[in-house]
């Protein structure tokens, strides 16, 4: 389900994010292991702008699955509340919160 979430949130992910929550996004995805040191410089050195390096890593997660899309919608919620409301991701009181009982545990205040 959390893949179908991205999948639905893209457009406004790629215009939204800045470098910041990107940087922090791909240290997150290399640390948890849904991105390896290759693919995280991929994002990171061949795209030119915040936008293409946020297009690139948001299919890169989708690619990768729900648990992946997971992860990256959980960084998010913790380290960019701005970007999550952006986003409309849950804050404790989504219709779609039942995401594995995860946003229970991770709330963006």
């Amino acid at each position: 389900m959390a893949d179908k979430v991205l999948k639905e949130k893209r457009r406004q992910f790629i215009r939204s994010v800045g470098p910041g929550t990107i940087n922090g996004l791909l240290d997150e995805l290399l640390e948890k292991r849904v991105l390896n040191q290759e693919e995280m410089e991929k994002v990171r050195d061949e795209n030119a702008t915040v936008m293409d390096k946020a297009r690139a890593l948001i299919d890169a997660v989708i690619r990768k699955g729900p648990q992946a899309s997971r992860i990256f919608i959980m960084h998010i919620c913790n380290d960019d509340c701005h970007l999550a409301q952006t986003l409309e991701l849950p804050s404790g009181k989504g219709p779609w919160l039942r995401l594995e009982l995860l946003y229970s545990l991770y709330p963006c205040a």
